[in-house]
């Protein structure tokens, strides 16, 4: 059964562009609403998906993990998916900035320095919290 979230990423997937869409995920990245982020992204690439359009795809998942990073929301996993997301970026030739105007950059170019310092800062004290600590 369909919940609301997924029937609304399908309805905007069949009426919106692939682009439209995941640069309305980049917008609200960017305005640091991520829950919108995330739904955008995952309509983007079910558009995406639906027009064969594999490096898009994979650009948007690239920006999908960059946002559950920046989120906060799982420090835990943090530092698997910033090197997840390093290791994705090699893998493509360009990808859209997250800054305003969201323009197709060198994704090499994004190496390191699409991490927020704030966000990196949490997840090494918490990639260093002792686990003797945590039990």
């Amino acid at each position: 059964m369909l919940n609301n979230s997924t029937l609304a990423i399908r309805a905007l997937a069949f009426t919106r562009r692939g682009d439209v869409l995941h640069r309305t995920a980049l917008e609200a990245l960017e305005a640091g609403k991520f829950e919108t982020a995330q739904l955008m992204f995952e309509a983007a690439v079910w558009r995406y998906r639906r027009d064969l359009a594999v490096e898009a795809i994979a650009r948007a998942r690239v920006h999908q993990l960059m946002a559950q990073v920046l989120s906060g929301a799982e420090p835990e996993c943090a530092s698997e998916r910033c090197l997840e997301v390093e290791r994705r970026l090699c893998q493509l030739d360009r990808i859209e900035s997250l800054a305003s105007p969201h323009e197709l950059v060198d994704a090499h170019t994004m190496l390191g320095s699409w991490l927020d310092t704030r966000v990196a800062d949490e997840a090494m004290a918490f990639a260093n919290f002792p686990l003797s600590r945590a039990a």
